[in-house]
């Protein structure tokens, strides 16, 4: 599947589509506890099947496919249709995300991406300006680290993370740990005080966050 993989935020966790409206259909039934392979061999659903397929002249309805992005993907056609199995309102949100993305209007995911990627930059800047300020070169660790402190005080690992398999509130919240980082750096924050800093100002976010989604 070539088109470019969107993760949308549904009640705080991503499901995935692609550019073109198909949806994982694995991940998305995972939420309610069931398998895309229940719907498929229902007999309403073969029917539904070979209706598209006669009328419809749609070669292929279903794909599975391996690696990262892997799973049963559904063709558009059949989105809104599998999700109202899975649940009512996971299926009018369904039915938004697809038509919005077969318009080409699902821009939050992509300007949240852009803007988490300026964010990284501007961490960038201001680590080899601190570096250059006191005389030396800034290396390849001194990035990836900084990098990495994002992602701990995010989630709690010192490790790197695939940006492109973030939901836009992930981004968002990547983007202004990182925009509090670079402010960090500027002010000429050692590493540790960064870090406690930042640990405070996400963690706040993430209660806001919490309590936004529960009332």
């Amino acid at each position: 599947m070539s088109a470019r993989i969107v993760p949308i935020d549904y009640e705080g966790q991503a499901v995935r589509f692609n550019a073109e409206g198909w949806i994982n259909a694995t991940e998305a039934a995972a939420r309610f506890g069931k398998l895309p392979h229940d719907w498929l061999r229902l007999p309403d659903t073969v029917a539904y099947l070979e209706a598209l397929s006669k009328y419809g002249k749609i070669p292929q309805l279903v794909r599975t496919q391996r690696g990262r992005a892997g799973g049963t993907w559904l063709h558009p056609k059949l989105a809104v249709a599998f999700a109202r199995w899975l649940d009512v309102g996971f299926a009018v949100w369904c039915d938004e995300q697809v038509d919005a993305l077969l318009r080409g209007d699902a821009k939050p995911w992509a300007s949240a991406r852009r803007e988490a990627a300026i964010g990284h930059r501007a961490v960038c800047d201001a680590i080899a300006l601190n570096c250059e300020a006191q005389g030396k070169t800034p290396q390849r660790h001194h990035f990836i680290n900084e990098a990495r402190l994002i992602n701990q005080v995010i989630t709690g690992s010192f490790a790197g993370r695939d940006r492109d398999q973030l939901n836009a509130a992930e981004l968002e919240l990547v983007t202004l740990a990182e925009l509090r980082d670079t402010a960090l750096i500027c002010a000429g924050k050692a590493f540790a005080e960064r870090k406690a800093n930042l640990m405070a100002y996400v963690g706040g976010l993430q209660r806001k966050h919490v309590r936004r989604i529960a009332a």
